[in-house]
């Protein structure tokens, strides 16, 4: 991986600590992406119209990622990076619903269009659908751009369960998994085929540029490294349908890739728990508390239990928590104390290039302390 954003003695450093964190060998402290967006002033692009083009319009993208990326500070392990994307439902939209792009917004919305399973026997992409034809040319061109700039990362892929959701719609969704499961076993077989198409459709665009592999949680990877847990839906259905429905996906997500990464999101979602650590393929689980629960301070026991398990373990504070008033340096402390930090990845999207560099420090300095003394003899 080469970028002109960073020195090149520190790029080596942080490659060789993101390849130790998948190896559960990380050295002195936790990996830390700690990235500040806007450290750095940079020209405004001018407004571009209709709002959709701004994840569209190839050269706009390439321009603006390029503008947001050579402007922000790259502290801890952090590393540019960029991940095109039509918000959560962009499967929807390519399995053929209509969708809204709202870019302004980070979001987008979709037209549930399944109303009789039966009347779509095969859920595919059709080569031609407009929308997924614009995505691949965005990868190709940003894998192009991003040569000596940037990692282009694999697309969040709301496949599985919660695509059907999208498609179908949650209410009719949650009626079907209770009176005709059969059509539904059959989609997340044909789910499970569909991930694993997009990603080596991915992966035939960006690995040949050599700049590694990451994704929407951060973190990276000269292998294949994925999110594959992307299950918001779960966290409305019972431990055993989670079992039926879901178990065999993940399993098989997992084993098409080199590293997977679990988006474990929400209490709603911790039933599910016991299953998940117990997917042997899988690597690392990020945890997301959800929007009015208490921070990852909060949560020890629960991360304990996912290292105990022999799974890494990622803490994500979003630009959102840390603007509530959440102390920060509290959350260091507490994770760098109470963790194993070699197995641990702690993201945080910062304001401030200085308190970035300062977190790094407060954790190298806590481990450091925790280390027992070695007696010279």
């Amino acid at each position: 991986m080469e970028t002109i954003w960073i020195a090149e003695n520190k790029l080596g450093t942080k490659l060789r600590r993101n390849r130790a964190f998948w190896r559960g060998e990380l050295e002195e402290y936790p990996l830390l992406w700690f990235p500040v967006e806007g450290a750095r002033p940079m020209p405004a692009l001018p407004e571009i119209w209709p709002e959709e083009r701004m994840w569209t319009d190839i050269e706009y993208v390439m321009e603006s990622t390029e503008n947001s990326l050579a402007g922000t500070y790259y502290g801890g392990d952090s590393l540019p990076i960029y991940c095109p994307w039509f918000g959560p439902d962009q499967v929807a939209a390519w399995l053929g619903a209509e969708i809204i792009l709202k870019p302004r917004e980070n979001t987008s919305w979709v037209k549930p269009f399944v109303k009789d399973w039966e009347e779509h026997p095969e859920l595919r992409i059709d080569p031609e659908n407009e929308l997924w034809k614009r995505y691949l040319e965005i990868y190709r061109a940003a894998v192009e751009r991003g040569k000596g700039n940037w990692v282009t990362g694999y697309p969040d892929l709301h496949t599985g369960i919660d695509a059907l959701s999208a498609i179908r719609g949650p209410d009719h969704l949650s009626l079907d998994l209770l009176t005709n499961p059969g059509p539904i076993e059959r989609a997340m077989i044909q789910m499970t085929r569909l991930w694993k198409e997009i990603v080596d459709t991915i992966t035939d665009i960006i690995l040949p540029g050599g700049q590694g592999t990451t994704n929407w949680t951060w973190g990276w990877s000269d292998e294949r490294y994925l999110c594959v847990g992307q299950n918001d839906y779960t966290c409305m259905i019972s431990r055993e349908m989670y079992d039926r429905f879901c178990l065999a996906d993940n399993i098989e997500c997992c084993r098409h890739v080199d590293i997977s990464l679990y988006h474990l999101d929400g209490v709603g979602a911790l039933h599910h728990l016991d299953t998940i650590l117990g997917i042997e393929e899988l690597d690392c689980v990020q945890w997301i508390w959800g929007n009015g629960k208490p921070p990852g301070s909060h949560w020890i026991d629960l991360l304990r239990q996912m290292q105990s398990a022999g799974k890494l373990v990622q803490v994500l504070y979003n630009a959102d928590l840390l603007r509530s008033g959440i102390d920060i340096r509290h959350e260091i402390e507490v994770l760098c104390r109470a963790l194993d930090p070699s197995r641990l990845c702690i993201v945080a999207y910062l304001d401030d290039a200085r308190l970035a560099d300062h977190l790094v420090e407060l954790a190298r300095e806590i481990c450091a302390a925790k280390r027992p003394t070695q007696i010279m003899m």
